[in-house]
């Protein structure tokens, strides 16, 4: 099976490993509490990378960043000469976030000129109010035959069947505890 991780995956992996799990996800999802949330990443990762085939955009990476750079934004508000610091506390999400790519076998694909312009003619994305970096993912998966798409955002999840990979199946998205009965 071939799976695509959108970030908040690796942002559930990083609740209980990395500084940035104390930043980006605090509160329950779904009624599962982070720590359920971890359990059931580190699942499916697992699970991914013995049996079936891992893969992600390298625009997860950059949201990596984007996100806790934000949140620590958010949280030193005010605080002078903040950027510089920000920055290089939250580039280190970049570094973790490859290193589970490479722990969990997990392949990161690039964002392409061929992408992009895929992303531009789905129409269907815009019409379901699915913004550019989400719509870049789904397109990422459909042309690198995803068979699932493991994602936190709710907006993906109710793309659940919409779309065919290359192959013409129904590509399942899915949050983690849901892909744990799939994989």
């Amino acid at each position: 099976m071939r799976v695509y991780l959108d970030t908040g995956v690796f942002i559930d992996y990083f609740i209980n490993r990395s500084h940035a799990g104390h930043y980006l996800r605090k509160g329950r999802r779904r009624g599962r509490t982070p720590k359920k949330l971890h359990k059931d990443v580190v699942s499916c990762l697992s699970r991914i990378s013995r049996k079936h085939s891992g893969f992600t955009s390298c625009l997860a990476l950059f949201e990596l960043e984007n996100a806790l750079v934000a949140e620590l934004q958010r949280v030193y508000k005010g605080s002078s000469h903040l950027t510089p610091f920000i920055i290089s506390s939250a580039r280190s999400a970049v570094v973790q976030g490859m290193t589970v790519a490479q722990i969990y076998n997990v392949k990161l694909l690039d964002v392409s000129e061929r992408i992009v312009l895929k992303q531009l003619q789905e129409e269907d994305l815009q019409l379901r109010g699915i913004m550019a970096a989400d719509s870049l993912h789904v397109v990422t998966a459909v042309q690198a035959n995803a068979d699932i798409i493991i994602s936190t955002d709710n907006h993906i999840q109710r793309l659940d069947k919409i779309f065919q990979n290359e192959g013409g199946s129904q590509i399942r998205c899915v949050d983690t505890d849901v892909a744990l009965t799939l994989l």
